[in-house]
């Protein structure tokens, strides 16, 4: 959807967020128009999805005895054919891919939103990482597209440059802005930002936007900011301010289209 039809229409996004960047991440969907809820209750999964435009499902703080909880959940949203949203955090790491390879076996994602790293690891590709962070070299447009057609969900890599895949069609928005990796909830924030956007309909061109408008606002903050504190809050400022315009004409102009 559109900016201008996103602020008409106020999606309501789901957050199945972690204990770290929820307060971050609900004020990112409430600035750019939707309306964001957090919830880890299995009772209230049914009537919560119910209402939702979208569920955002983030392992970031995810524990092992929650995994049949976060995959009734998606089933839930599958069942609605409500979006499906996955951060995986840290995939790469054992621990943390065994539960999200069964939550995939048992349940429908429809975008996964991560770094070079996580995005590798759906792809079967050896990348370096570290924690949260991808450290590692590759082409990262052919392990976007790999993924993709491995998962068959839209594959949204951000990084110094975001690339979005669904396998056949991949775009690549070439911005660094290197402020919008000192904060963490930049990421997540942009999960929940992605399944707003797709609250309507799945589509390359709405996660593009998504993406894009994350990006460009952490680039106009880097013009008025220099360091991570005031960034962040910056950020938000300029994710309220922006308008459809601004981000359509950027979206022109950066975005770069492969089939």
């Amino acid at each position: 959807m559109k900016l201008s039809t996103l602020k008409e229409t106020t999606p309501l996004v789901f957050n199945y967020a972690n204990y770290v960047t929820p307060q971050f991440v609900a004020n990112a969907v409430n600035v750019i128009g939707g309306s964001p809820i957090m919830a880890r209750e299995v009772a209230e999964f049914s009537d919560l999805v119910a209402v939702s435009d979208a569920v955002v499902v983030n392992t970031g703080t995810w524990r092992r005895a929650e995994l049949l909880e976060t995959v009734k959940l998606i089933q839930i949203a599958n069942q609605t054919k409500t979006v499906v949203v996955l951060d995986p955090v840290a995939v790469g790491i054992p621990s943390r891919s065994v539960p999200v390879q069964e939550l995939l076996t048992n349940s429908k994602v429809d975008i996964i939103r991560g770094n070079a790293a996580e995005i590798a690891w759906f792809a079967g590709i050896d990348f370096a990482s570290h924690g949260i962070d991808a450290v590692g070299s590759g082409n990262i447009e052919q392990i976007a597209q790999l993924a993709a057609n491995k998962t068959g969900a839209i594959i949204a890599m951000s990084g110094p440059s975001d690339v979005i895949s669904d396998g056949k069609t991949t775009r690549v928005l070439p911005v660094n802005v290197p402020l919008l990796a000192s904060n963490v909830g930049t990421g997540d924030a942009l999960s929940a930002i992605i399944g707003a956007f797709n609250g309507d309909e799945i589509s390359m061109d709405n996660t593009v936007r998504a993406m894009a408008m994350m990006k460009l606002a952490g680039l106009t903050a880097s013009h008025k900011v220099t360091t991570p504190g005031y960034f962040a809050n910056q950020v938000l400022d300029e994710l309220y301010l922006l308008s459809e315009s601004k981000l359509e004409t950027f979206i022109a102009k950066e975005v770069k289209k492969y089939e």
